[in-house]
């Protein structure tokens, strides 16, 4: 390739990433879309000008994958008019940083033939060197892969200046039977807290005013073998509370989140300090997945529904008023109508306010898509997934409308075309919607909650 032609291909780096999943995967893709604009790549919303897209996937659900696979098939179908056009993927769905022309593949490349590039998100810092290996004209980019330390090390684009997604640790320990997050992710790491702290006070320091603290167990932070033995941590103190305190001290700063947290984690010591807080929100998300001890056993969460409630009360006597959200996974192996039903009692009992609530699906790789049969047929877990999500309506509703006629502080994140109404967060993460002028995106507002739904308030400007 000649000199003026490998110029405008560096003139002509567009990329478009499309993300799946969690919070942790849309903060990956502000890393990644960072590290590929110091690179020199712009940022196209329209998938037809991109000379690279990136899918940031999600492999939690068999649905998750087929979706990402889809997608993958047509965006592969833009190749026959752009030959030059590269497809990669990254996140949970990957386990081997290759390329179309390594010798060691990942599996993915048997599944999607137009794939070029392939890398789990820890290996981000590999990826100058695999398009230089698609590509020789980007030979340049592997120059300054040296310069990257680690993955976060990596400046992201964040998507807002008013919010921002921290993660403060990567990789799980816990190995609950359905998970596949430990075989993608790795094990747990934790970031040291200063570098955590620094970021925080840049991110504030430019304007942003909400900050959200991520990591797959969130509150385990430093306490993995690997950061006991790593000598960044001390532990006169829980180091989750460390880190918590020093954020909430940075000045500037008015709203702290963190998900998500592990039941087994959340000791007494982080709500103490929560109720304390300058900065922490009154909402937390306690991921329970099942209201049944034998089914609870069965996943290895390493609680029972009784240490649970007893964590939730205590939040509630800390806390009060503290907005509870929950994880909940229905139809899971060996799952009888009477586990059910136990499930059910016990969720109607905690009455959270929000639940993610999903199908079991076999996760190829984990213990339970190994060891243990997937015997509760679709059709029934379809069922018990409408019975789950009608009683989070009841319970949603119940908290709801403890808001009524209550002004509470709103986080205004964007203008909705659709309702041509602004759209933002309270407190205690309630949705909120209302009338006012677009330039109050990015600043918090008293808003009168005049009406309540099950998923959403209604108000009008204070």
């Amino acid at each position: 390739m000649g000199k003026t032609s490998i110029t405008n291909t560096l003139k002509n780096l567009r990329y478009h990433i499309k993300t799946y999943g969690c919070q942790m995967n849309f903060s990956d893709s502000e890393r990644l879309s960072g590290l590929l604009e110091s690179y020199g790549y712009k940022n196209t919303e329209d998938i037809k000008n991109a000379s690279l897209v990136i899918f940031n996937t999600c492999s939690i659900k068999q649905k998750a994958e087929d979706k990402v696979l889809g997608s993958m098939k047509i965006v592969a179908k833009l190749k026959k008019d752009n030959p030059d056009l590269l497809i990669g993927i990254t996140g949970c769905m990957t386990r081997v940083p290759s390329t179309k022309n390594s010798e060691d593949k990942d599996k993915l490349f048997k599944l999607l033939k137009d794939l070029d590039v392939c890398f789990p998100i820890k290996d981000l810092t590999k990826l100058p060197s695999l398009l230089k290996d698609i590509k020789p004209e980007l030979a340049e980019f592997e120059t300054q892969e040296a310069d990257l330390n680690n993955y976060f090390k990596i400046q992201p684009k964040y998507k807002t200046s008013f919010q921002a997604y921290i993660p403060i640790m990567t990789g799980c320990d816990k190995f609950c039977t359905y998970c596949i997050v430990p075989y993608s992710r790795g094990r747990e790491v934790s970031r040291p807290i200063l570098d955590i702290i620094n970021e925080a006070k840049k991110l504030v320091s430019e304007g942003c005013i909400e900050l959200t603290l991520l990591g797959q167990n969130v509150n385990s932070y430093g306490l993995s073998w690997t950061d006991q033995k790593s000598g960044n941590f001390s532990y006169e103190e829980n180091p989750f509370v460390q880190l918590l305190k020093a954020v909430d001290e940075i000045e500037g700063l008015q709203r702290l989140r963190f998900t998500s947290p592990h039941p087994q984690d959340m000791k007494h010591d982080v709500v103490d300090f929560i109720a304390e807080s300058k900065t922490i929100m009154p909402c937390l998300h306690m991921p329970l997945q099942s209201g049944s001890d034998y089914i609870l056993k069965k996943m290895n969460r390493n609680y029972n529904s009784q240490q649970f409630k007893e964590s939730i009360e205590y939040i509630r006597k800390k806390i009060p008023g503290c907005s509870i959200t929950t994880d909940m996974i229905v139809g899971f192996c060996g799952e009888t109508d009477e586990y059910f039903q136990e499930s059910k009692a016990f969720f109607r009992e905690m009455c959270f306010d929000l639940a993610f609530i999903s199908q079991y699906s076999t996760r190829k790789g984990t213990v339970a898509g190994m060891l243990k049969k997937d015997d509760v047929p679709k059709e029934v877990k379809s069922k018990r997934w409408h019975e789950m999500n009608d009683l989070l309506r009841e319970t949603s509703f119940i908290n709801n409308k403890k808001f009524k006629d209550k002004t509470v502080k709103v986080l205004v994140e964007k203008f909705s075309e659709r309702s041509q109404k602004l759209h933002g967060r309270s407190e205690h993460f309630k949705e909120v919607v209302f009338k006012g002028p677009q330039d109050l995106i990015g600043k918090i507002v008293e808003v009168k909650i005049d009406n309540v739904l099950e998923w959403l308030l209604e108000g009008s400007l204070v």
